[in-house]
C-alpha cells in the first residue's frame, strides 16, 4: 500500500530507488529522463519543474531524494521548512563526494545537504564518519537484493563465461578486465556490459574472449546475470557497495570484486577479492574457477543472510519515517 504522505523522488533510472520505495510502499517518481538532457541550461530548470508540481500536487510530509543528483537534494532541503516537511536523503558515493571529492563547490554544496537534511542514509558503516563530520545524522542501509524473475538462458560462447557487470564509469579499471582476458585461455569469455562506445573502445581491437555487449536492456541484463557462470564488478572508490554485486546475489553467481574494506565486509561469502589490475583479475579468475561449485554455494547462503538482515534494517527505518511524519504534523 503506497503512503500517500510520502513521495520519493529520482532524477535518474536506479533500481536501488525501485527496490527500496517498493519496499517502503513509497510512491516513486522517477524522472529518469532528466539524466538523459546533457544541456544543464535544460536538464535542471524541467527537473526543478517537474519536482515542484509534484510537490504542490502532493503536499508531501515527508521526501525521500535520490543524491546524486546533487541539485534535487539540494532543491528539497531548501525548501523543507518553507512546506513544512521532512526530508531522507538517499545519499550515493558520487553524492557525498561530487566530481570524486575535486570540487571545493559541489562539497560544500554536498555538506549543505547532509547538515540541513533530517537523516542521510548511506549503504555501508564506513561512510558514516564522512556525513556526522559534516553535521549529518546517518542510516546504513545497504540496497535490497533484487527478486529476479526465472528466465530462459542465453547459449554463450565460452566454456566458462563471466559477465563484466560494467557502465564505463571513471571508478571502473575496465581497461584492466580486458588485460586480463588476454591472458587467460580463449574458452573462458568474458561479456563486459555498458555503452563501450563512450569509453572509445572497438571490438575488433580486443581479445578474441571478450564480447562487448553493449547497453542492455532490463530483460537482456536478467538474461546474462542468469546465463553466465560468474560475474565482475569493480570499483576504484574504497566505501562503495556496487550494484553488480548485489544482483549477482539475487542471481546465485559467484563475484570477483575489488579488494576493498566495504566489498569484503558485506559480500563475505561467494566472491573473490582482487587487485585491480589485469594480472591480478586474471589470477583471480582462475581461482574462481576452480572454485567454482563452492563458491556457487556459499553465495546462496549468503543471499538468505542478507536478505533477512536488510529486512529487519527497513523496519527500523519505517519506524523512523513515522516519528518524522509525527514531527511534522504538529
Amino acid at each position: 500500500m503506497q503512503k500517500k504522505n510520502i513521495v520519493w523522488f529520482s532524477w535518474e533510472n536506479h533500481r536501488r530507488n525501485r527496490e527500496l520505495s517498493k519496499a517502503l510502499g513509497i510512491t516513486l517518481y522517477e524522472f529518469a529522463e532528466i539524466d538523459e538532457i546533457k544541456n544543464p541550461l535544460k536538464k535542471y530548470p524541467l527537473g526543478l519543474f517537474k519536482t515542484s508540481l509534484t510537490l504542490l500536487k502532493v503536499r508531501p510530509k515527508l521526501i525521500f531524494a535520490q543524491n546524486p543528483s546533487l541539485i534535487l537534494s539540494f532543491f528539497v532541503v531548501a525548501l523543507r521548512k518553507i512546506f513544512n516537511y521532512r526530508v531522507i536523503v538517499d545519499a550515493h558515493n558520487v553524492g557525498l563526494f561530487p566530481k570524486e571529492g575535486n570540487s571545493r563547490f559541489l562539497n560544500r554544496i554536498s555538506r549543505f545537504i547532509q547538515r540541513q537534511a533530517d537523516l542521510i542514509i548511506i549503504s555501508n558503516p564506513g561512510l558514516q564518519p564522512v556525513v556526522e563530520s559534516n553535521g549529518g545524522k546517518s542510516f546504513v542501509l545497504p540496497d535490497k537484493i533484487p527478486e529476479f524473475q526465472p528466465n530462459s538462458k542465453k547459449r554463450l560462447v565460452g566454456s566458462f563465461n563471466i559477465f563484466f557487470i560494467c557502465s564505463f564509469a571513471e571508478d571502473e579499471p575496465y581497461m584492466e578486465v580486458i588485460k586480463a582476458a588476454g591472458i587467460l585461455e580463449e574458452d573462458v569469455h568474458i561479456y563486459i556490459s555498458g555503452n563501450y562506445q563512450k569509453a572509445g573502445l572497438i571490438p575488433s581491437e580486443l581479445p578474441a574472449n571478450v564480447t562487448l555487449t553493449g547497453y542492455l536492456s532490463e530483460e537482456n541484463y536478467i538474461h546474462f546475470l542468469n546465463s553466465v557462470d560468474a560475474t565482475i564488478d569493480l570499483t576504484t572508490r574504497e566505501n562503495c557497495l556496487v550494484c553488480g554485486a548485489y544482483e549477482s546475489v539475487a542471481a546465485g553467481k559467484p563475484v570477483i570484486l575489488s579488494d576493498t574494506r566495504a566489498l569484503k565486509n558485506y559480500f563475505n561469502q561467494g566472491a573473490i577479492y582482487s587487485e585491480n589490475t589485469g594480472d591480478a583479475l586474471a589470477g583471480a579468475i582462475v581461482q574462481l574457477i576452480s572454485q567454482h561449485q563452492k563458491l556457487s554455494e556459499n553465495i546462496l547462503s549468503l543471499k538468505d543472510i542478507r536478505i533477512s538482515e536488510w529486512n529487519n534494517l527497513k523496519e527500523e527505518l519505517m519506524v523512523i519515517q513515522n516519528q518524522m511524519i509525527q514531527k511534522s504534523q504538529k
